[in-house]
């Protein structure tokens, strides 16, 4: 078998080349065990108070837009809002309405829903018709943040269009 020599100045590049291709695909890597990292902590920020919730959403907001981490972000958020909307004791605390505002602006921006996203979405939907429901009976200590009327409808509205 003939044996190819190269010359040093040959094998430098091609050494360089394999070395840069080897950084990227480290790079890569550490990109995405960061990003799933983050993600982890966002599922225990959300667990946690108003002040972590929002801390999770922006973990949350970061990745949104990639495919990888979709389901498990829009079944956090569905969770998060549905809590917010049926069992909050917060009331009309502002914080927490922005809260849902952010997260209810994550979930309304998709054009379509995935049939694996579907149930979470109609939890929300479920979730928002029922506090539409409550608004005439609603007092200071009725579970569940004490959202607009209009902004329920609106929500509800665009949830029956992704559905």
């Amino acid at each position: 078998m003939p044996q190819v020599q190269l010359d040093h100045g040959v094998a430098a590049v091609i050494g360089a080349i394999v070395g840069l291709i080897g950084g990227f695909v480290v790079a890569s890597m550490n990109y995405r065990q960061k990003g799933d990292e983050l993600l982890f902590k966002a599922i225990d920020l959300l667990a946690g108070g108003s002040q972590k919730r929002n801390l999770g959403i922006s973990a949350i907001e970061l990745y949104w837009n990639k495919r990888r981490h979709k389901n498990v972000s829009v079944s956090l958020l569905s969770g998060s809002a549905i809590y917010l909307l049926r069992q909050s004791k917060q009331g009309s605390a502002a914080h927490e309405l922005y809260n849902l505002d952010r997260i209810m602006r994550l979930l309304l921006s998709q054009t379509s829903v995935d049939e694996t996203q579907k149930s979470h979405y109609k939890s929300v939907r479920d979730a928002v018709q029922a506090s539409i429901n409550a608004v005439p009976s609603r007092t200071a200590s009725t579970r569940g943040l004490h959202v607009d009327k209009t902004k329920l409808e609106g929500w509800k509205q665009e949830l029956d269009k992704l559905l």
